[in-house]
């Protein structure tokens, strides 16, 4: 038996039908730059230097140089991720769509600390692949960013004085449908 304390027609309208909350341009962007900067401040000071020291001098020279410089080309990548996910954010976002890609370049950024630090490079290597996966598809899906490219294909095409229509490519068959 479910015993109802209020009536549904007794809420405000706006409870019963959820609009989406959309963040404005500037503190999407702000608010990510934030959540990454946490995100790799945590992944690099999750160890301490006693620890990378220790291991550094155990592993040796030459492996600390090559996974450190293996970390800064990790940070080349998630900062190129980072550059497409904020030109995304040009644009209006929703709260979903923004906690999304927080969480994806959060992880991103995540992962070269982690390797910097020597101590966890699995883990470090999983955040960075899986955040920068993630920030792929969450990019590729994203409606907006479709509705934004194609605004600029309009715009170049345009400027260009070039025709809307899509041009055939060489070779290709002619329409064989109008024929008797």
């Amino acid at each position: 038996m479910t015993v109802w304390v209020f009536s549904r027609r007794a809420l405000p309208a706006a409870w019963h039908r959820s609009a989406p909350v959309y963040l404005w341009p500037g503190a999407a962007r702000a608010l990510l730059l934030l959540a990454i900067a946490g995100a790799l401040a945590a992944g690099a000071f999750t160890t301490d230097a006693a620890t990378t020291s220790h291991i550094a001098a155990q592993e040796g020279g030459d492996w600390t140089r090559l996974l450190r410089g293996m970390a800064l080309l990790k940070t080349a990548m998630a900062a190129g991720a980072t550059a497409a996910v904020l030109w995304r954010l040009g644009g209006a976002v929703s709260a979903p769509w923004w906690a999304a890609y927080a969480l994806a370049c959060a992880a991103m950024w995540a992962g070269p600390g982690l390797i910097w630090g020597l101590a966890h490079i699995g883990l470090g290597a999983l955040l960075l692949h899986g955040g920068l996966a993630a920030t792929i598809v969450l990019v590729w899906r994203d409606p907006a960013v479709a509705a934004r490219l194609a605004e600029l294909v309009a715009r170049r095409r345009a400027a260009l004085g070039v025709a809307a229509a899509v041009p055939q490519r060489a070779g290709a068959r002619p329409d064989r449908s109008a024929r008797n």
